[in-house]
């Protein structure tokens, strides 16, 4: 190869097979592997130029020289909803309380461990259930319905759902990424009270679902 007139400060990278004995002036930043990827995976890549992040999936992927992994900003309770270990069905009955949450310091202390930043964030959309997500970027919203598998780009977040529960139903008990479209069975007590001041408690139970004409017609599944 010809030689390059390189500048102070200038940043390169030699991809082997290769020998290179570095000159003095020449300080040697990094060593990087190429990072194979599935289909259903994915790495945030931020240009350290441009500034400019984008999202890899699905392929083998080297890093240029002026390229970093990007680790994507999560709330603790997103990644507590996204876990592996919890059943978005199964586990519907369970209240995830944020402010509880903060009480488990040391769980997440082991949770940042884990949880790698970098990688694309995934979630598996049960079947008979809606995720909305949100680009902060375009400022536009798209509901995705199960079964399906939502990759984040770097600019979407998930919409948290606050959901009421308990006898009677009390406010913001239950936070959720996926709703759950039913058909469910549901209880509440009702305090009502009468023209001549007498308080009746009544205990309802019902069954619900949400029906959604067509899934495909974004104005349909955004209502």
């Amino acid at each position: 190869t010809p030689p390059v007139d390189r500048q102070p400060g200038d940043k390169w990278m030699l991809k082997g097979p290769m020998e290179y004995i570095p000159p003095v002036e020449v300080e040697v930043v990094s060593k990087r592997r190429a990072i194979p990827l599935h289909d259903n995976e994915g790495i945030y890549v931020r240009n350290t130029n441009t500034g400019q992040v984008r999202a890899v999936i699905g392929s083998t992927y080297m890093m240029g020289e002026d390229e970093e992994l990007w680790e994507k900003n999560l709330p603790t309770i997103v990644r507590t909803l996204l876990s592996a270990e919890r059943d978005t069905t199964a586990d519907r009955g369970d209240w995830v309380n944020p402010n509880k949450q903060k009480k488990r310091k040391n769980d997440d202390l082991e949770d940042e461990e884990v949880f790698d930043a970098s990688r694309v964030v995934t979630f598996q959309v049960p079947h008979n259930a809606a995720v909305q997500i949100y680009d902060y970027k375009s400022k536009k919203s798209r509901v995705t319905f199960g079964p399906d598998l939502v990759m984040l780009g770097p600019d979407e977040q998930f919409t948290q759902l606050s959901l009421s529960a308990g006898k009677p139903k009390k406010a913001n008990m239950i936070r959720a990424v996926a709703l759950l479209l039913g058909p469910d069975f549901s209880s509440d007590v009702i305090v009502v009270e009468t023209s001549d001041h007498a308080r009746l408690q009544l205990e309802l139970s019902y069954n619900w679902h949400f029906e959604v004409k067509d899934q495909t017609d974004p104005k349909e599944s955004s209502k």
